[in-house]
């Protein structure tokens, strides 16, 4: 476990957060975020998210964030995933024309490229950060929701835990 913040550092209102590693087996990462996150029921997935290409992967916590993970079924080459983000920028942009988005933004600060963007949305006091990388020349695409009013909170924590994306198979 890796200690991300500590209640007891001067001046700390947040309670201490703890990180450990979360596997993403079905596709291949291995990153680490704060405990307290465990895989959602298969059923409760299901329901959640009834659609045909649902998420491989829903992890979620006890106040309500949720990670999920999933292939894009498309080949990339790392060097194109900047691109590949902003055109999944743009694309979720024409569907959902009423949020706001950042820009695309580029993260190499750990073994895996992650171009990533945030969406908020205002009417869910909810906001989403959409992170692409690629494993296996495959791009995959986490989604990270959690509350708007712990904007700052979450922000930083997913984008500590992008340093610490590695491409995980099995026993590695």
């Amino acid at each position: 476990m890796e200690v991300f913040c500590t209640k007891e550092s001067s001046g700390c209102i947040q309670e201490s957060i703890l990180f450990t590693t979360l596997e993403m087996d079905t596709i291949g990462l291995q990153m680490k975020f704060p405990e307290g996150f465990y895989r959602m029921e298969d059923g409760k997935r299901h329901r959640y998210y009834p659609w045909k290409g649902r998420p491989d992967m829903v992890w979620e916590n006890h106040e309500g964030v949720q990670v999920t993970g999933q292939a894009a079924g498309q080949e990339v080459k790392t060097s194109e995933i900047v691109p590949a983000a902003e055109a999944a920028r743009k694309m979720t942009e024409n569907i959902f024309p009423q949020y706001r988005f950042s820009p695309v933004y580029l993260c190499e600060t750990g073994e895996l490229p992650i171009g990533w963007f945030r969406m908020q949305m205002q009417d869910r006091g909810m906001e989403h950060i959409k992170a692409f990388t690629v494993i296996d020349h495959e791009m995959v695409m986490l989604t990270f929701t959690y509350p708007d009013a712990e904007e700052i909170k979450w922000k930083s924590i997913i984008l500590s835990s992008f340093g610490t994306w590695r491409e995980f198979h099995g026993a590695d």
